[in-house]
């Protein structure tokens, strides 16, 4: 005979939706006897499953850890509360996060699962241009059309229907785009853009040497 759940009103947040922080949200709904009430994710952009409608349009290599048919099943959105938000400071005396909105996200247990980023941009005191000077980042430079890999707004900068996706599909003006890495989403942001219409011609590769970057 089954038993009722024992019901856990602790407010569990966890911050960033890598392959860590969804692990644990699903080990944590996956006990049998504990009903958790309160789980916050914080996840920049949304779930990855939200920008990829099909393979076709990925532009990030695939998680060795979920496929997008396996965040579906998860149906995180309806198990626990996703806020589409960044993580600018911790309050830990009061056991609050603040928000690049200004909000404020108490918590009684705090998962920080940001997973590994690139920091090539971070190296030249640039930061990506989904990442607004207002949500407290402090001393460092934006230039329109840099983006991280990591970029919590990628996939909207890179659209079909957004003005720089345009302009590089624009076939009566030649517009060129740099690729800065030697890791495999490199390869996949590649094949996106060629598979959302960018000319070979106007995609310019530049791989770094392997020691690059090493310190930083």
């Amino acid at each position: 005979m089954s038993e009722p759940k024992i019901v856990k009103n602790s407010r569990v947040v966890v911050v960033g939706a890598s392959d860590t922080g969804i692990s644990f949200i699903e080990a944590l709904l996956s006990i049998g006897y504990l009903n958790f009430t309160n789980i916050t994710l914080i996840a920049p952009g949304g779930l990855p499953h939200h920008h990829i409608p099909d393979k076709k349009t990925n532009l990030k290599s695939y998680s060795t850890s979920y496929t997008s048919e396996e965040h579906k099943k998860l149906m995180l959105e309806s198990r626990v509360r996703v806020l589409d938000s960044r993580m600018v400071d911790i309050d830990r005396s009061d056991k609050n996060i603040i928000l690049n909105d200004g909000n404020v996200v108490p918590y009684d247990n705090l998962v920080l699962a940001m997973g590994i980023q690139d920091k090539t941009l971070d190296s030249l005191n640039y930061t990506s241009y989904g990442v607004d000077k207002s949500e407290g980042v402090v001393g460092v430079q934006r230039a329109k059309g840099v983006l991280s890999i990591d970029d919590p707004y990628l996939y909207s900068y890179l659209s079909q229907e957004s003005s720089l996706m345009q302009a590089l599909t624009d076939k009566r003006r030649q517009t060129r785009c740099v690729v800065y890495g030697r890791s495999l989403h490199t390869y996949a942001l590649i094949q996106g853009l060629l598979t959302r219409g960018v000319s070979p011609h106007n995609i310019l590769f530049a791989i770094p040497r392997i020691n690059c970057h090493v310190n930083e």
